[in-house]
């Protein structure tokens, strides 16, 4: 018979220690902690790992070691991700959405809360709405460092909404399917996101395009090297007032002809867009890389228009966006390191449509698709040349007008 288990000095008072899950130990020493044994790396001993505080409860300890186990407790927030993850609503998202929503899942489960324990081991129906508002507003402000000599957490408010977001959708849909029996982020706001558009000054932007189109003509493996494609995507950007994405998927059924025809998201309107000489050169580098790189590859050129992609990788395949963000953040880099530009003066592809639409002459709201003149006027940073208030002109002009309007009587 296996001797009974003891109670360990200063257990706390809440904790019946005869049904204490086994792998779960109390530190006697200070206020105490609960921890768990990890064998050591090198082969030897154990590492003990603090999994909670003093004030966490039986269930609490339970759900720790149920985690550790591979299967998160009922109930868990990381329980109610993992079966969102498994549902048909999740099956039926975007790839691109379900990609995001694995980054966010990963991230949530391991957020570490201030018992010792994480965010996955919480159980939701214990959350409220005021834990969760502190949450967001944490990770919109960012956090100082603990101890002197700490890293700084800096803050992100597009994190935090998106986080918000995400707990609020998959909280709601656990709540339908009885999983738990209240949705914590409901009725919580969002945070304030400061618009960082970084739209680059006109010699900022050509002089970082020249930057890419010399480092393009260095050999493949020559320091400093970066693909031909930065440039170009630039260039379609800038001209045809495109997010990164839309310029990323343009196909030959988008360029082929005298206009480029755009591909807008977010509800944008497509339109047609003249080419100039500086948006053709782009778009015939782009296809003469693409056919040097299929040939090469000796790859199954697509027969429809709309699946050659203007944008592609040395094995022939659609330059993904993880892709891009790793070779456009080197290029930047370098360029900053060569002097070409300032750490403040970076900017991304998505500026240039800041840029592009700051720049178009005419009807603005119809060259960049928008729907709204609010949406419009997030992108155009032009200032307007008006009169001052005292001056003969603005003066004639209004007495003009009141001229030309009916005489009111009273």
């Amino acid at each position: 018979m296996a001797r009974p288990r003891k109670a360990a000095p200063n257990l706390p008072s809440h904790i019946d220690h005869i049904q204490l899950p086994v792998g779960i130990y109390w530190d006697p020493t200070g206020r105490g902690r609960w921890y768990v044994r990890n064998p050591h790396e090198e082969g030897y001993g154990y590492r003990k790992k603090t999994v909670a505080g003093p004030s966490a409860r039986m269930s609490d300890l339970h759900a720790i070691i149920e985690a550790r186990q591979g299967e998160a407790q009922r109930g868990t927030v990381a329980y109610v991700i993992d079966r969102h993850a498994e549902s048909l609503a999740f099956a039926q998202l975007k790839q691109s959405t379900k990609e995001g929503y694995k980054d966010y899942a990963k991230a949530i489960k391991a957020y570490p809360l201030k018992n010792g324990t994480s965010l996955g081991d919480a159980i939701v129906d214990r959350l409220t709405p005021g834990f969760i508002r502190r949450l967001i507003d944490v990770i919109a402000q960012g956090l100082p460092g603990q101890k002197p000599g700490d890293p700084v957490v800096p803050g992100s408010p597009t994190k935090a909404n998106h986080w918000l977001r995400y707990l609020r959708r998959v909280f709601g849909w656990a709540r339908e399917h009885d999983h738990v029996t209240t949705n914590p982020a409901a009725g919580i706001k969002q945070v304030k996101e400061k618009a960082d558009h970084r739209m680059p000054a006109i010699d900022v932007f050509r002089r970082v395009q020249a930057y890419a189109k010399d480092c393009s003509t260095r050999g493949v493996r020559a320091k400093g090297a970066v693909p031909a494609h930065l440039w170009a995507a630039m260039e379609l950007a800038y001209q045809a007032r495109l997010r990164g994405i839309e310029v990323l998927t343009l196909t030959d059924a988008h360029v082929d002809g005298e206009v480029l025809r755009t591909n807008r998201r977010k509800g944008s309107r497509d339109n047609l867009v003249r080419k100039g000489a500086e948006t053709e050169d782009a778009i015939v580098m782009l296809r003469a890389r693409r056919s040097a790189i299929w040939a090469r590859n000796g790859g199954v050129v697509p027969i429809r228009a709309e699946s050659r992609y203007l944008f592609v990788i040395e094995d022939g395949e659609r330059l993904t966006e993880d892709g891009w963000q790793t070779a456009w953040g080197r290029m930047m880099r370098n360029a900053v390191r060569e002097g070409v530009l300032s750490q403040d003066e970076r900017f991304g592809l998505h500026s240039l449509k800041h840029r592009g639409v700051t720049d178009t002459k005419g009807n603005k709201k119809e060259a960049s698709g928008h729907r709204t003149d609010a949406m419009m006027h997030v992108y155009d940073h032009s200032l307007p040349l008006v009169q001052e208030s005292g001056s003969s002109e603005s003066n004639a002009s209004e007495e003009s007008e009141k001229a030309k309007s009916p005489k009111q009587f009273t």
